[in-house]
C-alpha cells in the first residue's frame, strides 16, 4: 500500500544568528576595505577613561572604510583628515562620557556619508527599533544603556548582530550581539558581549519582535535586558538610545 505523508509535522525549530556581513573572524576581528589586506578595527577602552562613545565611533568609521584604523589610533596627534575631525569633536568627552543626544550631534557634525536614525528610551521604542534594524541586517547600530539598579553603569557598545529562535518561518530575536570596547577583543567570534532578554516576564524570549507594546494607558513599559560579557557579572540594564548608522552610497 502507498505510504501516507503526514501534513501535521511540527515546524522545524532552531537558533539563528544574523551578523553584520563585513566582519571577518579569526584570531582578531578584521574587515575587508578597499585595501588589499583586511584591516583590524576593534578599539579597546582603558580602565580610566569614559571614552566608550568615541571608541565605538572609531570602530564604525573603520568598518565603513571612512577612516584608517591606524590613523584613528593616532587621532589626538593628527592635524587633518577624518581622524583629526573625530578628535576635535569628541575630545571633551574622553573622560566625562557622552550622552546619546550629544553623540548623535557630534557624529552628524562630522559631515561624513552616514545617515543616522536615533530612537531614545522607551517612548521611542528604542528596543523594538534596535531589533528590527538588526534583523534586517547590513547596518550597524550604536546602543547606549544604563544599569537598572544603580547609576554606576552608563555605557556605549556597538551592536553588530542579533540572535534568537526560529520556529518554521517565524523568527523571534532575543539577544543583541555587541562589540563592547571595555571587553577583550573576541577571537574566532563576531562579538564579545551581549544584551539578552530574560526568559520570563515582560520582554521575555516569548515576546514578539515588535514589543514593547503600549499598555492600556498608552505608555510603553521599559524592557530590562541582561548585559553579559566574560569579564564581569551579569547586570540588568535598560536602553537609553539606539542609533542606526547607514552608509550613503554616492550617486
Amino acid at each position: 500500500m502507498p505510504k501516507t505523508v503526514s501534513l501535521n509535522r511540527p515546524a522545524m525549530s532552531y537558533r539563528f544568528q544574523r551578523v553584520y556581513p563585513g566582519i571577518q573572524t579569526g584570531h582578531v576581528l578584521t574587515v575587508q576595505t578597499k585595501r588589499q589586506e583586511p584591516v583590524r578595527f576593534f578599539m579597546q577602552q582603558s580602565d580610566l577613561d569614559g571614552a566608550c562613545g568615541v571608541h565605538i565611533a572609531a570602530m564604525i568609521l573603520a568598518i565603513y572604510d571612512l577612516a584608517k584604523p591606524s590613523a584613528l589610533h593616532e587621532m589626538s596627534h593628527r592635524k587633518s583628515g577624518v581622524s583629526a575631525l573625530v578628535w576635535q569633536a569628541f575630545q571633551h568627552t574622553y573622560f566625562a562620557g557622552v550622552h546619546p543626544e550629544e553623540w548623535v550631534e557630534l557624529m552628524d557634525g562630522l559631515n561624513l556619508p552616514l545617515a543616522l536614525t536615533a530612537k531614545y528610551c522607551v517612548q521611542d521604542n528604542a528596543d523594538g527599533h534596535a531589533l528590527e534594524w538588526l534583523m534586517r541586517g547590513g547596518d550597524l547600530v550604536a546602543l547606549a544603556f544604563a544599569s537598572v539598579k544603580h547609576n554606576r553603569t552608563k555605557h556605549w557598545a556597538l551592536a553588530v548582530g542579533v540572535e534568537g529562535v526560529a520556529v518554521g518561518k517565524v523568527h523571534s530575536p532575543d539577544t543583541i550581539l555587541l562589540l563592547d570596547p571595555s571587553a577583550s577583543e573576541p577571537s574566532f567570534a563576531t562579538f564579545n558581549a551581549r544584551l539578552r532578554l530574560p526568559v520570563t516576564g515582560p520582554g521575555s524570549r516569548r515576546a514578539p519582535p515588535n514589543w514593547p507594546k503600549p499598555s492600556e494607558d498608552g505608555k510603553r513599559k521599559p524592557v530590562h535586558w541582561l548585559y553579559e560579557a566574560a569579564e564581569w557579572n551579569t547586570e540588568e540594564v535598560r536602553l537609553l538610545a539606539a542609533v542606526r548608522l547607514q552608509l550613503r552610497v554616492a550617486a
